[in-house]
């Protein structure tokens, strides 16, 4: 009977635990969430709702046409062709080359191999603002300016904090697992696509969720090197939508009957950036469990 209730005490107090982790957690997610959830109501909300006060948290009616009347009010299907360019087209080159990088780093061994690690990590010192003349004068003598070039094949050099990141898990696979292939006869580029990569992948959906938000949300990039209207990429049509809405080249301002459609295409744009996280996390999560060595 001692033991008995000895377990249902232990019981009890982990339940009691979680909930208040659970408690906790969930009133450290309202800042984060709260945006978000303002976001999406005035997104279903008619021009007359937006400025109630006390303010309406839940539209009624709910205007669920504002997604296709603001996402129709310009270009944007154009839009989201760009940014689909000048994101996937760069998210498959800086995992790739930066995970074959960080292969190089991490698992072959040849001179100078630490210093030029260390050269590579040193550029992250260099502020982004200090070298963006240099290569915006190199892009334009090459006649890369209003292209897509400048945005897409910088990213097959590598990313000095992606090749880091999967150096640093590369470093933790044993090296056993390089010679059993090589007594099999397999070379450097056969142990990298065939043991590495797959081992690796944990790192590689970080990696590929990193660059995929950074490229998706990229704003400074496409407004230096996109100037004609048919090259803009979602945050560059999102940023021009309310003077293009109002056929003038008017001011950004909130105080309009047409912030509904604005939230509402802002909301379109985020929507995908939430889903890429909440899918990748999940195998990221089932990788880390189940990758490593068996038997």
């Amino acid at each position: 009977m001692v033991v008995t209730h000895s377990r249902a005490l232990r019981k009890t107090r982990d339940i009691a635990a979680k909930a208040a982790i659970f408690v906790v957690l969930l009133l450290l997610s309202v800042p984060f969430a709260a945006p978000l959830f303002w976001l999406a109501s005035t997104a279903l909300k008619s021009p007359d709702q937006v400025y109630l006060f006390p303010p309406r948290l839940i539209p009624d009616p709910a205007r669920w046409y504002n997604f296709v009347e603001g996402w129709t009010a310009a270009p944007f299907t154009l839009f989201l062709r760009n940014t689909m360019i000048t994101t996937f087209i760069p998210m498959v080159g800086e995992v790739f080359v930066s995970a074959m990088v960080a292969y190089s780093f991490s698992r072959v061994r040849w001179p100078g191999r630490d210093k030029i690690f260390f050269l590579c990590l040193a550029t992250m010192l260099m502020p982004s603002v200090a070298t963006f003349i240099p290569i915006f004068l190199l892009f334009r003598t090459l006649g890369w300016i209003n292209t897509f070039l400048p945005l897409t094949v910088p990213a097959f050099f590598g990313v000095p904090f992606y090749i880091f990141m999967l150096r640093q898990f590369m470093l933790t696979m044993p090296r056993e697992l390089d010679e059993a292939a090589r007594v099999d006869g397999a070379n450097t580029f056969q142990i990298f696509g065939r043991i590495t990569l797959p081992l690796v992948r944990p790192a590689l959906a970080t990696v590929a969720i990193f660059s995929f938000m950074a490229h998706w949300n990229d704003f400074f990039g496409p407004m230096i090197y996109l100037q004609k209207q048919e090259l803009k990429t979602l945050t560059l049509g999102l940023s021009t939508f309310e003077s293009m809405m109002a056929g003038t080249g008017g001011s950004f301002g909130l105080i309009s009957s047409r912030l509904p459609l604005l939230m509402a295409v802002s909301l379109l744009i985020c929507l995908p950036c939430i889903l890429v996280f909440l899918l990748f996390q999940r195998y990221f999560v089932r990788d880390v469990l189940m990758s490593g060595l068996k038997g």
